[in-house]
């Protein structure tokens, strides 16, 4: 019962910490029943906000936790070939870069991994489940009721990518994907069989159409706060899990439609240090308030080059140099690591920060980052480009790939040209732009994952054997598949491990 406890209390703390003080002087969420704490509308939304907040902060977990979403960006990443950890600095996420901890059934990444996506999961029913009951605007219930139902379909796309094999397109995918859950607390207790991977992407889709359906008619389908779900928002994950699933014409519709009064980032944008929601091709965010913020357990305090802890002090992470040497020397994006002496010695950093060959300086605390303070990016025009020249690649239709793409690499490379590749060629080029365009934001496992493609790490640049473990796990083989907590299969007994 100790996994369910956690989800309750994770429950009680996500809807007091999205509260106003008066708010918490007279609604103590840990004495009451989730009924109860959602009986306004009020309380409704505050269970929303925190929810989101949860996506960036997740007070009482270890400092490695802490971050939220961002925890798991990081993961994804050092999971995967393009992010390089030259040295152990404070050890955190270590053991995921060697592949140890998601397979190790005890470890800490299966299990707050596991908890992480449930808990978003059940939050999102308890609002759910309970908002067409209560008095209010209506717009404003379908808004909060739509908002929740993309989370609850984020967490189950998040944990069917990560515990199921991959989705194999044009096949039946019996295989056993995880538990849908749709209930509230009052049900969390009940055994449930693993649903097959084809199930849970089925619920996916319909919540994903649902949120849409809720976050249209309500009329507020654009948000100024980032951290908040758009109808963008929804699009683009929906353009995610066709692309997971290799539904290539409803990818490029979902990506097309997710990027409505997004523009592409601009060159100067992509040196601004990604850490503001105000950029204009950022769809989706944590827009973190400063004195908010996860300090010492914030994305930026692993992921920048300039926040001042232990961490990043001894341990810049820094890139796949193979990837590096794709980049032309007239793209900006060039600029976001430093290799030479020259490049190294420009960076604005103290003489006690470790400086390492192929570092990054694309992500960076703001002035004030003693603190950790930074947005978040979740979602941006550019990632929806490249899944609509990604998409139409598979299909084929290679002058509009070659057109998305074009639209992309011309706002990086002012000496770019349309490319020539078709086939199989061009679908290189476009992934391997994806790879340089989203390091560091979280793809690059799940990517691996999806395409059924090996883990290759060339032992170049600033890669060191001894942090990494390994150089090469090849597709399809059962490392792909993290495995389930052993906290989780001793409360659900109807929980089948993971080879």
């Amino acid at each position: 019962m100790k996994y369910i406890s956690r989800i309750i209390m994770l429950l009680a703390i996500v809807l007091v910490s999205a509260c106003a003080e008066d708010y918490l002087d007279t609604f103590p969420t840990d004495q009451q029943a989730a009924d109860q704490v959602l009986g306004t509308i009020e309380n409704q939304r505050a269970a929303l906000e925190g929810m989101h907040r949860h996506m960036y902060s997740m007070p009482g977990a270890s400092q490695g936790e802490r971050a939220g979403y961002g925890n798991f960006m990081i993961n994804y990443d050092f999971l995967g070939s393009d992010v390089v950890n030259p040295q152990r600095g404070s050890g955190w996420f270590i053991s995921a870069y060697q592949w140890i901890d998601h397979r190790n059934n005890s470890g800490s990444l299966v299990r707050h991994t596991y908890d992480y996506y449930y808990t978003m999961i059940v939050n999102a029913n308890n609002i759910i489940n309970s908002i067409d009951a209560i008095e209010g605007d209506e717009s404003e219930k379908q808004n909060i009721k739509g908002q929740a139902l993309f989370y609850r379909a984020f967490g189950h796309f998040n944990l069917v990518q990560l515990y199921g094999k991959r989705y194999v397109p044009g096949q039946n995918n019996t295989q056993l994907g995880v538990v849908i859950n749709l209930d509230d607390l009052n049900s969390i207790g009940t055994s449930k069989a693993r649903s097959t991977v084809e199930e849970v992407y089925a619920q996916i889709q319909t919540d994903l159409t649902a949120s849409l359906q809720n976050i249209t008619a309500s009329g507020q389908t654009y948000a100024s706060d980032k951290s908040q779900i758009s109808a963008n928002v929804v699009n683009g994950v929906l353009a995610r899990v066709a692309l997971t699933k290799g539904e290539w014409a409803n990818a490029i519709t979902y990506a097309q439609a997710a990027r409505q009064g997004f523009s592409a980032t601009t060159s100067a944008q992509m040196t601004n240090g990604f850490n503001s929601q105000d950029t204009p091709s950022w769809i989706w965010a944590s827009h973190v308030i400063p004195d908010q913020g996860e300090y010492f357990a914030s994305f930026f305090a692993y992921m920048s080059y300039n926040y001042s802890s232990s961490h990043i002090r001894n341990d810049p992470k820094c890139i796949n140099a193979d990837l590096y040497d794709l980049i032309a020397d007239t793209d900006v994006r060039k600029g976001l690591w430093a290799v030479t002496p020259a490049e190294m010695a420009a960076i604005d950093i103290p003489s006690n920060f470790a400086k390492y060959p192929y570092m990054n300086v694309k992500f960076e605390a703001l002035p004030s980052g003693t603190i950790g303070d930074g947005d978040v990016v979740l979602m941006r025009a550019d990632e929806m480009i490249l899944i609509e020249a990604e998409a139409n690649a598979h299909l084929g239709n290679d002058l509009a790939a070659r057109t998305a793409l074009f639209s992309l690499v011309s706002q990086r490379d002012p000496n770019a040209l349309i490319s020539l590749n078709s086939g199989a060629a061009l679908l290189n080029e476009i992934l391997v732009q994806r790879r340089i365009e989203l390091w560091g934001e979280g793809f690059n496992f799940l990517d691996l994952k999806r395409l059924d493609l090996p883990l290759f790490r060339p032992q170049r640049g600033s890669f060191s054997l001894t942090q990494a473990r390994i150089t090469e796990v090849p597709a399809g083989s059962p490392e792909w598949q993290f495995l389930l907590p052993i906290s989780a299969m001793n409360v659900n007994k109807e929980l089948v491990q993971n080879p």
